[in-house]
């Protein structure tokens, strides 16, 4: 029969908790800002914006930017280093 201790007492650095803390807690976030922003986009209702506002004309702007290739979309490994 094999025999186990346990130990009394453990020394981490704090930079190494932090570390740890980080690592265990990532992907947990990130699975809970997923669901909560896939909820959002279930919930949301269509919406219409005013043509004459500030916003509209922007994002009127940026539409044609895109189509005459004056913006580069970043990936998603540029964004997030992944």
């Amino acid at each position: 029969m094999a025999r186990t201790t346990a130990a009394e007492m453990i020394v981490i650095k704090k930079r190494e908790l932090k570390a740890m803390i980080r690592e265990i807690l990532r992907e947990d976030v990130r699975k809970i800002v997923h669901d909560e922003l896939s909820k959002l986009v279930i919930q949301a209702e269509d919406w219409q914006m005013d043509p004459e506002s500030p916003l509209y004309q922007a994002m009127v702007e940026i539409r044609q930017d895109i189509k005459a290739g004056g913006v580069r979309l970043l990936s998603h490994k540029e964004v997030w280093g992944e």
